[in-house]
């Protein structure tokens, strides 16, 4: 493959050139006692400038390369309670040094006072995960580190905040809205280690999209201070039932005012879905078994500049640009039998599908500085295209108990597919700070064009024709918004914030093969308000409130009908509302052990996915409609235990009151639950080198759509070994046992209904990483204001 011999040549390249570097020096840095400190900032000067800065490990170490032979360099060595140590060497002289540090001791009333950051900060619009003092930024990548994020469940790759739902990715504050395997693989590609912070945002403020009902969670990278070049290279083996490659590269440069960020990344392999659903009909059993195996072939590369005109003036650019190529084989085998037990009859089905997907997305950005305390206008303007091909071919035949063929039971069907998708954004964000007060104000354009043309065919024996259906379907959407916050101290305690979000959408969805043409136009505010009273030092009381919109995907709303087999089709509904919802939040936080939060959440025509059977004709309809409005009333506690340097735990419990109230009850019933989540995650340091993590969680029956899920949890186990500096290794078991899948059970238009799949959750993942340069920084990535409407495309 022309992807690996790339990655390959890379790699040697990488290898040779960092044998050619001239001289380094290691360093190790402990205190009086002799125990390590990480987290040290060490920043490498040259004459009066400072060319190099980074941080100790969590063995003390840090290494500096590049170095000119035999000359006169200087080491600042920093770290919160305790005292600066500044030293001089001249390099080739000494490979590696030591360093011991003394600690600062202010007495007040016989009492030793020392500041170091908390795990878990309680902010007044949300709750940060402070990653780099964590032992999750050792080895791993982003999604390891969502996984063990208090609050965020991250199950089969796909993530969701407990006991609300799915949620918006950021990366430094800009939206990332790809999905399924995109996202994944993009999230893979960012090393645990680049990682500062991840934001927990259950009630956003005004300056985002309101779309998305759960919340936000941001992933803060660390930032460039200066000069540096960084390189990386990760090969990750996936073992399910089936293998899975991925192949990663990246390289880091900034040099004066100019920066570059790229990387390059392959994933190649299959997973196993295996389906069990069971429709119980009035006088037929109809249970079914389902085994697809679906393969990936995905490669994505992404270039980013920047180049800084003057101290408060920047500009940027860069390009995403992503090939996927995924196919699946399926076989299916349905018995449906009388309510006796009595077999009448079996279906045998086999389908394959493949798709094929290019996308490029394009961005360029300026900022310019107002000022100080983050004061600056920053202007991104984005233009997203994909094009999506997809085809799916299934064939069936029925037989009799005694498996035989019956006649003219034959069935033939194909569907072919093709999507362009085209978004193009505008978006001016100010922030400035007027006297006592944070102000942020700003105007976001967006306009999507969607375009499909379908074809459904389905044939009995091969020769008989029983339908051949095509469909033109466009569908248009231009979202205009404003948007402004004020947010100030009111006094030493108190702080108080609120925004205003204002936007107009307006929508046209056209079938031309079907001569019909449906339109939306709608105003929305938007209000957000946040207030916290600090009580003292450690003891912080805070409360929430923002209101939502969850808007349908454009894919979803063609009432173009494509046949999945004989009996089940799928179908859009032109018709679809967005759905909007109410959060509330009262927060407690002691910004070291202990966070509780009260919420509720109020929604308005939900849109849920259901296939409803029909009796008289057993066939199936997958569609969706706004079906409900759900009341939710929880509660949260979260215990860190951060007593040791061997040991750090999080402790997690939620439960929560659910109540959905179904629009027509003869489809669907109106449902309550009540939910426990119970969730606990230990990191243990075995050694310098070696590190272990014990997760798990439990949930109790819940609420998914439409449908009741029964209780599961699951085990995970981790290690991570730390060969040298340039050098990981990591072990990743997940869901042990295989219990991390409950099974579903719904009652839809009369017909009991229920489902056991199993996606394949249970893995073995081996990580090794290489890295070298600059180790300790990462390039500043930024992301495209408009790929919030990404996912909706499909």
């Amino acid at each position: 493959m022309k992807i690996i011999t790339y990655l390959s040549a890379l790699f040697s390249l990488l290898l040779v050139s960092n044998s050619l570097i001239a001289q380094s020096i290691e360093g190790r840095i402990t205190t009086i006692k002799d125990k390590e400190l990480e987290y040290v900032t060490v920043k490498l000067i040259r004459d009066t400038t400072i060319l190099q800065y980074v941080a100790s490990d969590q063995n003390g170490k840090f290494t500096f390369k590049n170095l000119i032979e035999k000359s006169t360099y200087r080491l600042k060595l920093q770290h919160t309670g305790f005292e600066d140590l500044d030293t001089t060497f001249i390099s080739g002289d000494f490979k590696k040094m030591t360093f011991k540090m003394s600690e600062k001791v202010n007495k007040l009333n016989e009492v030793v006072v020392n500041a170091n950051k908390p795990l878990l900060e309680r902010k007044v619009d949300r709750l940060v995960f402070n990653v780099q003092n964590s032992m999750a930024s050792l080895s791993g990548d982003a999604m390891d580190v969502l996984k063990v994020t208090p609050l965020v469940m991250a199950e089969n790759e796909s993530l969701s905040i407990i006991g609300k739902g799915s949620v918006t990715v950021m990366v430094n504050d800009k939206i990332l809205r790809i999905s399924g395997d995109d996202l994944t693989s993009y999230l893979r590609s960012i090393p645990s280690g680049s990682i500062e912070s991840v934001e927990v945002i259950t009630v956003p403020p005004s300056k985002y999209s309101a779309s998305g009902n759960a919340g936000i969670l941001n992933i803060k990278l660390k930032k460039i201070v200066n000069d540096f070049w960084s390189a990386s290279i990760r090969s990750i083996y996936t073992q399910t039932t089936y293998p899975t490659i991925n192949l990663g590269a990246g390289f880091n440069y900034k040099k004066n005012r100019f920066s570059l960020y790229s990387s390059l990344n392959m994933t190649e392999g299959s997973v196993l879905f295996t389906e069990k659903p069971h429709v119980t009909y009035s006088t037929q059993d109809w249970e079914t078994l389902s085994k697809k195996r679906s393969f990936t072939k995905l490669y994505n590369g992404r270039l980013q500049t920047e180049y800084k005109i003057s101290e408060k003036f920047s500009i940027g650019a860069q390009a995403f640009l992503n090939s996927s190529k995924p196919h699946s084989n399926d076989k299916t085998l349905t018995n449906i039998s009388q309510r006796t037990g009595l077999l009448d009859s079996i279906i045998k089905g086999n389908g394959y599908q493949n798709s094929t997907t290019q996308s490029l997305a394009l961005n360029f950005n300026s900022t310019y500085s107002l000022g100080k305390d983050g004061q600056e206008i920053i202007l991104d303007i984005d233009h997203y295209r994909s094009n999506y091909d997809n085809f799916r071919d299934f064939n069936s035949e029925t037989f009799d108990p005694s498996d035989s063929p019956i006649l003219n039971n034959e069935w033939y069907s194909g569907n072919v597919g093709q999507n362009v998708f085209t978004n193009t954004s505008f978006n001016i964000d100010v922030e400035q700070k007027i006297k006592k007060f944070d102000i942020n104000y700003g105007v976001n354009f967006s306009t999507s064009l969607n375009k499909n043309e379908l074809q459904s065919v389905a044939t009995s024996g091969r020769i008989d024709t029983i339908f051949n259906y095509s469909d033109e379907f466009e569908f248009r959407e231009n979202i205009g918004s404003l948007f402004f916050s004020i947010g100030s101290a009111i006094s030493k305690k108190i702080d108080f914030k609120a925004g205003l979000r204002l936007e107009n959408t307006n929508t046209e969805s056209v079938s031309n093969t079907l001569a019909t043409k449906y339109e939306n136009n709608y105003l929305k505010l938007f209000p957000t308000l946040y207030t916290s009273y600090k009580m003292n030092d450690k003891n912080v009381f805070s409360i929430g409130y923002g209101r939502r919109i969850d808007r349908p995907a454009f894919m979803t709303m063609n009432p173009f009908a494509r046949y999945i087999s004989k009996y089940y089709y799928t179908v859009g509904n032109p018709y679809l509302l967005p759905s909007f919802s109410h959060n509330i939040e009262i927060n407690y936080s002691n910004n070291r052990d202990l966070n509780l939060s009260l919420y509720t959440n109020f929604a308005k025509e939900q849109i849920a996915q259901t296939a409803i059977p029909f009796e008289n004709s057993k066939m199936v309809v997958d569609t969706m409609q706004n079906f409900y409005d759900m009341s939710t009333i929880g509660f949260t506690a979260i215990y860190t235990l951060q007593k040791s340097n061997w040991l750090e735990s999080n402790f997690v419990f939620n439960g929560y009151h659910r109540s959905i109230k179904q629009y027509d009850t003869n489809i669907v019933p109106d449902y309550k639950v009540n939910v426990v989540y119970l969730s606990m995650d230990n990191n243990f340091k075995i050694s310098k080198k070696l590190n272990t993590q014990l997760s798990s969680f439990y949930y109790s029956p819940q609420i998914t759509g439409i449908f009741r899920r029964s209780p599961r949890f699951n085990v995970n186990l981790n290690f991570r070994y730390k060969i040298n500096d340039q050098w990981d290794l990591a072990l990743f078991a997940n869901d042990i046992l295989k219990t991390q899948q409950g099974k579903l059970n719904a009652i839809v238009n009369g017909v009991q209904q229920s489902y056991d799949n199993y996606y394949d959750s249970r893995s073995l993942r081996l990580t090794v990483s290489y890295r070298f340069g600059s180790m300790n920084i990462n390039a500043r990535q930024r992301n495209f204001i408009n790929e919030k409407e990404k996912q909706r495309a499909y």
